[in-house]
């Protein structure tokens, strides 16, 4: 059974046809992109109202999306039926649906390198790097002032560290 947990969180009318509908589409709309091999255009994504504003334009990474396409199509074909329901028929605690946009939240977090946080929503930080050669300090999150229950997510693929070089997962100062 999906964990739920590990999805989006529940969401209700609107707000989550909405999600649904950029989700979906924007997936959808890499793909073709992909398919018709035009996926290197910049895309300023306009993203709803239920989700956090985005800061800058979007251009997708090529070898992320290659790596994900296979996983964004099964999610869409799974999650294709919710997209023409009639919002009084989406169940926000449908934990198929929750499972599924997660997913298709985090395969689009990675192929766009940015966040898609839903407005009011608070999920730990999370980076994704891949570095070819490290040569000074590189430290993937620096957090200052957090609370002792703070957290976060830090994957590295790192080639070569040089020496003298430094590679720091998470960097937390407790003192505010």
């Amino acid at each position: 059974m999906p964990d739920p947990d590990a999805a989006i969180p529940v969401l209700t009318g609107a707000a989550l046809a909405q999600g649904i509908a950029f989700l979906y589409g924007q997936a959808a709309e890499l793909l073709r992109l992909r398919r018709e091999d035009k996926a290197t255009q910049h895309n300023s994504l306009k993203v709803p109202e239920v989700f956090e504003p985005l800061d800058r334009a979007m251009t997708p990474d090529l070898t992320v999306l290659d790596e994900r396409a296979h996983d964004l199509r099964m999610l869409l074909q799974i999650t294709q039926p919710y997209t023409t329901r009639p919002i009084a028929d989406l169940n926000g605690a449908d934990e198929t649906l929750r499972y599924c946009l997660g997913h298709i939240r985090e395969a689009l977090e990675e192929v766009y390198s940015t966040r898609f946080d839903f407005t009011g929503e608070r999920r730990a930080p999370h980076v994704r790097q891949n570095i070819r050669n490290i040569r000074g300090s590189t430290t993937g999150i620096k957090i200052r002032g957090a609370t002792a229950n703070t957290s976060g997510e830090v994957i590295q693929q790192v080639k070569t560290v040089h020496h003298g070089g430094e590679l720091t997962g998470i960097d937390i100062d407790l003192r505010r």
